[in-house]
C-alpha cells in the first residue's frame, strides 16, 4: 500500500501541472503546449508546486461560477474548456 502511494502521489503532480500546462498554453495562444511545458519544468519546484494549484484552483472557481447559472452555465463552461485547451 505504501509503495503504491509513494508512485501515485508523484504521477498526480505531473497530471496536475500537464493539465495547469494546457490551459495555460490555450489562453497564451502565442506558444505552443510544448513551449508552455518546458518553461514551466525550468522554473524551481516551489514556483511549479504555486502555479499548479493557481491555475487549477482559477479552474475551479470559474466552474463555481458557472454553476450558479444551472445547467446551461455548466455546459458553456465545459464547451468554454474544450475551447480553449484544444
Amino acid at each position: 500500500m505504501a509503495t503504491t502511494l509513494k508512485t501515485w502521489i508523484p504521477r498526480f503532480g505531473v497530471l496536475c501541472r500537464t493539465s495547469a500546462v494546457a490551459l495555460i498554453a490555450g489562453v497564451y495562444r502565442r506558444s505552443s503546449i510544448q513551449e508552455v511545458n518546458d518553461h514551466m519544468v525550468a522554473r524551481p519546484l516551489q514556483q511549479q508546486v504555486l502555479i499548479t494549484p493557481a491555475v487549477l484552483g482559477a479552474l475551479f472557481a470559474l466552474s463555481a461560477l458557472a454553476a450558479q447559472f444551472g445547467w446551461i452555465g455548466m455546459l458553456l463552461f465545459w464547451i468554454a474548456v474544450i475551447v480553449l485547451v484544444n
